[in-house]
């Protein structure tokens, strides 16, 4: 009954093909002897299969256990592929001993060119992973459990006793007097999945006897979820996202058509996009905090991160990108006629006569503010950040607060930090670089002298 139960799936499946080299991991536990001998009847079918151990030496038995597997292959003329683990684990001894067996499997499979491997996953299995996993993260794609089939090194990893339970297997086992091997660490308590085996999963099978069906559905169905976000997500990333090494940019326009469930799925997918790219973790509570900030009528606001990172909204863009250091010189510069000075790293400043203009060979390829102005004096000129208060006159008729010019204007935050002002010796304002003129310097037909302001600078 479970050979062709078997059979049935990898048809329906498409789990594997007629002359289809196969590799079985073989622990000698009941679960790979079994998934084994199913397998050798279905030998005429047309595959090939081979027997992949390992010895992790954790065990008395564990050579016994050996010497049992490598005689059975002999003797039933299995190729068998066999690794000790010597190394010693000290943390995580669990995670460190499957990533030794997977990468030796993945080895076997490249030299021997074999297609598909397979290893002895049940329906108690996935139960027992996913309550782990609903345990440890409450994540609901995190907590989908064991795939049937998958993509795995040259070629696929299946499970094909996936939807059979542990009592089914014990029943084949004794009807066909297979010899296997117990591990005693099994029945210990001292392993969180040992206690979900032994106390809990045995309650959840008396409340319903189909639970581990129930719980094979449930992960089938956040595999399907989790793909349809998947494609979702990368249509989304091509529509409203723009990367950059230092920088993720983002449409608002665009997200604000999503719905509400689109808006936190998109959000999520940021997250996962800042960890891949940046290698910068974002919490659950600091994508719940953007999103609350998307919400409302504010058109600009910075919420920090960690490692000098930031998400930054300026009107219609979002953007995740590294705390700018502009290096400004707090201090005020005197601006003298015929030379240049650096406001910072990556900001340069000259005002010259006309076609006397000295640009200093680091900067020519900058980009550039270049306007004429009317001076009635070049004495006591002054370049600073914007001062509480400093007004500047947009016409005959017009003053602005800066900080309001800059509102009305719309210009985002971080240029507005970065921007600098052009003095007279009275203190009046002649410029918002790298943004605008004072009516006062505008040049016109007049008896003051023409001059070219020129702002160098690095985006």
């Amino acid at each position: 009954m479970l050979v062709e139960k078997v059979r049935k799936l990898a048809l329906e499946q498409a789990l594997w093909q007629p002359n289809t080299r196969i590799l079985i991991a073989v622990s000698t536990g009941v679960d790979s002897m079994v998934l084994l001998d199913v397998m050798e009847q279905l030998k005429k079918t047309g595959v090939e299969i081979g027997v992949a151990h390992i010895n992790h030496n954790f065990r008395e038995q564990s050579q016994e256990e050996e010497a049992f597997l490598g005689d059975y292959c002999r003797e039933h003329q299995l190729p068998f592929y066999c690794e000790q683990l010597t190394a010693t684990l000290i943390s995580n001894v669990e995670a460190q001993a499957r990533d030794f067996r997977y990468a030796f499997f993945e080895k076997i499979m490249k030299e021997q060119q074999y297609d598909v491997l397979l290893t002895a996953h049940h329906s108690d299995d996935q139960t027992e992973t996913m309550l782990m996993k609903m345990i440890r993260t409450g994540e609901l794609f995190a907590s989908q459990g064991i795939v049937l089939n998958q993509s795995f090194g040259p070629g696929r990893l299946v499970r094909p006793l996936l939807y059979q339970s542990k009592s089914e297997l014990l029943d084949y086992a004794h009807q066909h007097q297979l010899r296997y091997f117990e591990d005693e660490t099994n029945a210990t308590l001292e392993y969180q999945r040992n206690r979900l085996r032994h106390q809990v999963l045995p309650l959840f099978k008396e409340e319903n006897p189909q639970v581990l069906a129930h719980f094979q559905q449930l992960s089938e169905q956040i595999q399907l979820v989790e793909s349809w976000v998947n494609q979702a997500q990368a249509q989304w990333e091509k529509e409203a996202m723009l990367i950059t090494s230092q920088r993720l940019t983002i449409d608002l326009a665009w997200y604000k058509k999503l719905s509400e469930v689109e808006q936190a799925f998109f959000l999520a997918d940021v997250g996962k996009k800042a960890q891949q790219l940046f290698d910068l973790p974002i919490s659950k509570k600091q994508l719940k905090q953007v999103e609350k900030l998307l919400k409302t009528t504010n058109s600009q606001w910075t919420l920090d991160l960690v490692a000098d990172w930031q998400v930054v909204r300026r009107y219609e863009k979002l953007l995740l990108q590294k705390r700018e250091q502009t290096g400004a010189i707090a201090k005020a510069q005197a601006l003298i006629l015929g030379e240049g000075i650096f406001l910072s790293e990556k900001e340069w400043l000259g005002l010259f006569l006309p076609g006397e203009e000295k640009i200093l060979e680091k900067v020519k390829d900058w980009s550039e503010f270049r306007q004429e102005v009317v001076l009635e004096s070049v004495k006591g000129l002054t370049v600073c950040k914007r001062q509480a208060g400093d007004r500047i006159s947009l016409t005959p008729y017009l003053m602005k607060k800066i900080s309001r010019y800059f509102i009305d204007q719309k210009i985002p935050m971080n240029q507005r930090e970065s921007s600098w002002v052009l003095k007279d010796e009275n203190k009046k304002v002649l410029a918002i670089l790298p943004f605008v003129l004072s009516y006062l310097s505008i040049g016109k037909e007049t008896d003051k002298i023409h001059y070219v302001l020129l702002f160098k600078y690095q985006k």
